[in-house]
């Protein structure tokens, strides 16, 4: 409809409101979400190809993805209808968080050939080597997303639906479509080998092992700031404030509010029974409310002296029903106006209903706090439950949740000391997606080091050899899951899929910091607790 009304009304007529806000953006986000794939494809490749060990590999794994991102997006059909914006960022996310479980895969195999003596057994071996390890991490990531299904907005829904199916999709692909096409490929993947360039990881165990208590006081002082920063920080609920100034519907926003001082329209919902002398006193009302611009309704155009059966009924059914009569207010919105106009309203009418962008907005406030609260206890509680069983630990879990929701803290408080404000879904997102997908790096860690304990290792030789063993997977996964959502923040002019992608790719360094410092400082540290909570390991200990 709106498309059609520009198309009439021509050039110099602009169309405002929520519903050309949704049509513009819509149409910008399919324009640009396969600029969006390729630029996540594109830097992903260039990453994997400097820190893996083959300049084949790389494509070998994107193109696996690749099939899976198609099982995922197809299967939507299924859905009937999903966000354009879920549609926008579901590829680029699914090859962020599963782009690891092939990363596992490799790192297996390349260890499994020099223990088998057949690579068809070495790949039988990785593969349920890898299947074993990755169901635990990917149950974390389905955790998050299942979490964000619980939001009241639901877009939270749409995506968490869309992500957890692409997360048990990528696994598959990884464990049946990947091996097969490795070994294929296996006499080319050996001709383009080399050297990886990432630097030597080995230095970082000796610092942790050092300086574990140093690292252990850094990990209590930056929770200062960090969580203050993370509850403090700012977030808008004006989709008109994420896009592009160049739109149709932003421009004509910016007439409205410009040439006649009119930033959005109220519609007042009332029953056709209310008499007109209380319509008429209601409109006087709500004209002395500050901000409102005017008031336009039947009776208020008609006046008490005037009846309505003058009028012919086209004219009245465009303001009045059978079931009820509507009002139209013009105002510069602010909260505390919609709370004064409600007051008004529900005095003359109890079930009288004010609609709009500025309610909606103000709703939106509302509901996403308990949003907030919701996924977050939902999200922690099923991980904690999840990592207590891989790890068969009570302390575990608590620990590297904490240290996870840490790195979140560290991410979402960087907003807050630069003064950015957010989208209101970005923190509720960005808290659950970071613990799902990032937590990952903490059980490979702690699995390490737990499996050194139980061979009899010290607590520093088994904390040290975990960080060795594991700095390179998390490494390269990390700054994969980085390069993959780095480039569509920056590229894409609508700021609630630029916002998410660049606290998703921040989170994801945040989290590897985390991990590869903090998290084996607090593990030495906490060796005691760690013993005692985790079953088999007091009798190694």
């Amino acid at each position: 409809a709106i498309t059609e009304i520009r198309r009439v009304a021509g050039e110099k007529c602009f169309v405002s409101g929520l519903s050309a806000v949704v049509t513009d953006t819509k149409a910008l986000v399919e324009e640009q979400e396969g600029t969006y794939v390729a630029i996540a494809v594109a830097l992903c490749c260039v990453v994997l190809m400097l820190t893996m060990d083959s300049f084949l590999l790389p494509l070998i794994f994107l193109c696996c993805i690749g099939v899976s991102i198609l099982w995922n997006m197809g299967s939507n059909y299924l859905m009937g209808e999903i966000s354009y914006i879920t549609k926008a960022v579901a590829a680029v996310l699914q090859l962020a968080v599963t782009l690891d479980y092939s990363i596992f895969l490799w790192h297996s195999y390349k260890e499994q050939k020099s223990l088998c003596s057949d690579r068809d057994e070495a790949m039988a071996a990785a593969i349920g080597q890898t299947f074993s390890s990755i169901v635990g991490s990917s149950l974390t990531t389905v955790a998050g997303f299942v979490a964000i299904c619980f939001m009241s907005f639901t877009l939270g829904r749409d995506l968490g639906i869309v992500m957890s199916k692409g997360v048990i999709l990528g696994v598959l692909g990884t464990v049946t479509l990947l091996p097969c096409v490795i070994r294929m490929m296996n006499t080319l993947i050996t001709k383009t080998s080399h050297k990886p360039l990432l630097p030597s990881v080995a230095n970082i165990s000796r610092l942790v092992v050092k300086h574990y208590k140093a690292l252990c006081v850094l990990a209590v002082v930056l929770c200062i700031p960090a969580f203050y920063g993370y509850s403090n920080v700012n977030v808008y609920y004006d989709m008109r404030s994420c896009l592009p100034e160049d739109l149709l519907s932003v421009q004509a926003n910016e007439k409205l509010s410009n040439d006649f001082d009119v930033s959005t329209n109220h519609l007042v919902l009332i029953d056709s029974d209310v008499s007109q002398k209380n319509v008429i006193d209601m409109t006087n009302e709500f004209k002395q409310v500050d901000g409102v611009q005017d008031v336009l309704s039947l009776d208020s155009l008609l006046g008490s002296n005037i009846p309505e059966s003058i009028l012919p009924p086209d004219g009245i059914s465009l303001l009045k029903s059978d079931n009820y009569q509507m009002m139209l207010i013009s105002s510069d919105a602010v909260n505390q106006q919609i709370d004064e106009l409600n007051a008004i309203l529900k005095k003359y009418d109890e079930g009288g209903m004010l609609i709009g962008e500025a309610p909606c907005t103000k709703d939106l406030i509302s509901c996403t706090d308990r949003d907030f609260k919701v996924v977050s206890v939902i999200s922690i509680a099923a991980i904690f439950v999840i990592i207590a069983l891989v790890l068969k630990s009570f302390s575990l879990p608590i620990l590297l949740v904490a240290m996870i929701e840490l790195a979140i803290a560290l991410n979402l408080c960087i907003p807050y000391f630069t003064g950015t404000t957010l989208p209101f879904v970005g923190p509720i997102l960005i808290s659950t997606i970071q613990l799902g997908a990032t937590v990952d790096y903490a059980i490979l860690m702690t699995t390490r080091y737990k499996q050194g304990r139980m061979a009899g290792k010290s607590k520093k030789e088994a904390v040290g050899e975990a960080t060795a063993a594991s700095a390179q997977s998390i490494l390269v996964s990390g700054i994969s899951f980085f390069a993959s959502t780095f480039g569509v923040g920056l590229y894409s002019n609508i700021d609630i899929i630029s916002s998410m992608c660049s606290l998703i790719a921040r989170g994801a360094l945040c989290s590897v910091a985390v991990v590869l410092f903090l998290l084996p400082s607090m593990l030495l540290l906490c060796e005691g607790s760690i013993v005692r909570t985790t079953v088999g390991m007091k009798k190694k200990a």
